[in-house]
């Protein structure tokens, strides 16, 4: 099969899907109609297919023949975010723009919701060179992660275990025709929180009669940044970030209360992300309490996973990607600090996580991910196509063996492992039979 040639006559579907889920865009655990418009294509391929509720789109394809018995799930996420478009990109008008006031597809997730539909067309359509079973996977709110529990409840309750993961992000930070297929750390993993100081207000007059949440703050911040010279290796990476703060009225009043929310994002979750996180309750309510005041914890996250390459699949990714594109396309850009739920697919079993390049200046395609002056480069989905195929091909036929590196305990134990609290969890696989 000339797998890449395919991808070149499929393109013009996928840049039609592209073009309609960009045009109507769903928030995260909104997207009913991108769902249904999922199944409708994979309907209208002879794909069978099962809608997880509040989770996404699982469907099979049976190869024709079993070949070594493995498994490949191929994934694609599908939500958009709360950002009002700009008519024009970078450099010019787009080639199409959102019908949904205040939504837009700022990430990419339109793309791959398209690729994955036209690499289920060529796999469908070729079954007898399918040597092996290949999951679609097209997961819900991937943005706020609130798909992901559900299609990981599904997996388990089916008893769905690949032998492995196959994702892609198109990526504003590698240039256009440019796939990243790094080893270990691609994506990092993120620690969110929102917490509320109150102190005692007071008139600006008199400082010395209130308990600042202002001042209190300031020194919590301090705190946080240093913590990446004084209490993290310096071996790993560390990045803190404030985006949310909120006090006070006017200027001559102390505020009883202030709100702060951010995170902090890392690759490696023991050495960095628990420290940092015990660290992090330790400083807040310390200084909180010498500043005479107390904190409530509005939300907070558990430190996730990174998403991690296995190296011995994204050699074999490079070498047979290489030879059906061209070694020209393989790329090794810096790790990206931005993350994803392709984490815990990967934790469970072991794959690869690729960055597809969409930066291209003559284009207008090289705006940062959730910006609304983002858009993609459709030139480079046929690239993103071949790769989903190739890689899921020639894993079925080829000779790595994952099963010592994959998750050895249940998806309940990973579940656990992220901080999930047991009715949480029951929860998860209650929500897949509404």
């Amino acid at each position: 099969m000339k797998i890449y040639e395919l991808a070149k006559e499929v393109n013009p579907y996928v840049v039609e899907m592209r073009r309609y889920f960009h045009e109507h865009p769903e928030l995260s655990n909104q997207e009913d109609k991108t769902i249904e418009r999922i199944g409708q294509e994979l309907a209208g391929m002879g794909i069978e297919y099962e809608v997880v509720p509040h989770g996404g789109i699982v469907a099979i394809l049976e190869g024709k023949t079993p070949g070594k018995g493995k498994t490949v799930l191929l994934r694609a996420d599908c939500d958009a975010l709360p950002v009002q478009e700009t008519k024009e990109n970078l450099a010019g008008p787009r080639v199409c723009c959102s019908k949904v006031d205040g939504v837009m597809h700022a990430c990419g997730h339109d793309g791959h919701t398209a690729m994955l539909l036209g690499a289920a067309k060529i796999l469908k359509e070729h079954l007898d060179e399918v040597h092996g079973r290949i999951i679609l996977f097209f997961e819900r709110a991937e943005e706020n992660g609130g798909g992901i529990p559900q299609m990981l409840a599904y997996m388990d309750e089916k008893g769905l275990k690949p032998d492995t993961v196959w994702g892609i992000h198109l990526y504003a930070g590698l240039e256009s025709g440019k796939m990243g297929l790094l080893d270990g750390g691609t994506m990092a993993s993120v620690f969110g929180f929102n917490v509320t100081i109150h102190g005692k207000g007071g008139h600006g007059s008199r400082p010395d009669q209130a308990n600042s949440p202002i001042d209190c703050f300031v020194a919590i911040y301090n705190a946080l940044e240093a913590a990446r010279l004084t209490k993290i290796t310096p071996f790993q990476p560390l990045t803190v970030s404030v985006g949310l703060l909120q006090a006070g009225a006017v200027g001559n009043v102390i505020p009883n209360d202030l709100t702060f929310a951010g995170t902090a994002r890392f690759y490696d979750r023991d050495l960095v992300g628990m420290p940092f996180r015990n660290y992090f309750f330790q400083m807040v309510e310390g200084i909180a309490a010498a500043y005479g005041c107390t904190v409530s914890y509005n939300s907070i996250t558990e430190p996730a996973f990174a998403v991690s390459n296995d190296p011995e699949c994204a050699a074999f990714a490079r070498k047979v990607i290489g030879e059906e594109l061209g070694n020209d396309v393989i790329a090794f850009p810096e790790p990206w600090m931005a993350s994803e739920s392709f984490s815990q697919l990967q934790k469970l079993w072991p794959g690869v996580f690729a960055l597809l390049g969409i930066n291209n200046p003559e284009k207008g395609t090289g705006a940062a991910h959730h910006n609304e002056y983002f858009d993609l480069d459709e030139d480079v989905f046929k690239l993103g196509v071949a790769g989903a195929v190739t890689y899921a091909l020639r894993f079925l036929d080829g000779d790595v063996d994952t099963s010592s590196r994959q998750w050895k305990g249940s998806v309940r134990d990973l579940f656990t492992e992220l901080g999930v609290k047991p009715e949480v969890i029951d929860s998860y696989y209650k929500a897949i039979h509404e």
